[in-house]
Order: structure tokens, then sequence, then C-alpha cells
């Protein structure tokens, strides 16, 4: 089995593109022009309580992402292997990992969540020299319910799930 979570990673990165586009030409156009003066008549809150807001939901939607560690995923086991492949999409974090694990020594892997849930951890465990050794989790938060299921399936074909 193959796949990857390459468009809930486009999806997660225009979002927050465009969030921000949205913010600056907001916080610009309010800023610039007289138009804010006839809201605030109408609605009654003032240009900084607006500016507040706006960029407060940029700033919780992103530190949202970068508390889940958004995380690109490729799981392969088609050949003699098992390949994960991720990157997470923090600007301040960009390592790359890539972890293939010979079937035969492929001992099982846990799920751990962190932060009230919001972070799912996938580890990886592997038989190698008499001794089992602990991959680095990889964050699985960005992945679909359908493709967490696949994940599950096809690991679990190959060992067992450990606690």
């Amino acid at each position: 089995m193959k796949f990857d979570n390459d468009y809930a990673v486009v999806r997660a990165q225009m979002q927050k593109r465009l969030l921000a586009v949205v913010m600056v030409v907001f916080i610009a156009l309010l800023y610039t022009t007289t138009l804010w003066r006839y809201v605030e008549n109408w609605i009654g809150i003032p240009k900084t309580a607006a500016t507040v807001f706006f960029a407060s939901v940029f700033l919780v939607y992103y530190i949202y992402h970068l508390v889940a560690a958004s995380s690109f995923i490729l799981y392969n086991d088609e050949e003699g292997k098992i390949i994960l492949r991720s990157y997470q999409l923090n600007m301040f974090n960009t390592s790359k990992n890539s972890y293939e694990i010979p079937k035969s020594e492929f001992k099982g892997y846990s799920i751990s969540s962190r932060f009230m849930g919001i972070r799912k951890d996938l580890t990886l465990f592997r038989k190698h020299q008499g001794k089992t050794v602990k991959y680095p989790p990889v964050s699985i938060s960005l992945l679909s319910p359908i493709e967490l299921n696949k994940l599950k399936n096809g690991l679990g074909a190959h060992g067992p799930f450990l606690k």
C-alpha cells in the first residue's frame, strides 16, 4: 500500500497564506481609508479592537499548526521494506525525515497524543542487532481518519500495535 497526504498539505498551506493576505488587506484598508469610521458608527467596535481580533485569529490558526506539527507524510510498504517519509510544514523547523525499515526487522508501532489530542505522533520500532530500536516520533496530525486507518492497517499487517 502506498499513500501520501499531499492534498491536505496544499490545503493547509493555502489556508495559511489566504488568511495572512486577508488579514494584511483588512488592516491596510482599516488604516489607509475612512471606511472604518462608517463601520465603527454602525457596530461600535474601535479600529484597534478589530485589528487585534483579526491578528489574533491568524495567530491562533498558525499556532495551532505549530502545536499540531502538521506534516507531509508518505507511506509505502509495497517493496521489501516499510518507507515513511515526512517533513513539517513549519517555517522554523523544515527537517525532512525518511525511515526505511526492512519488513523482516519491523517490530511494531505506537501512536500517542499530546497537547489535549491536538498532536498525534507515530513511533516506529525495529529489531536491529538483537535490540529494539525506537525511531523518533513523526507527527500524523494532518492525516484524515481514512488515511490514519490505512496507515494503521498497513503497519498492523507487518507488526503489532505497541503501547
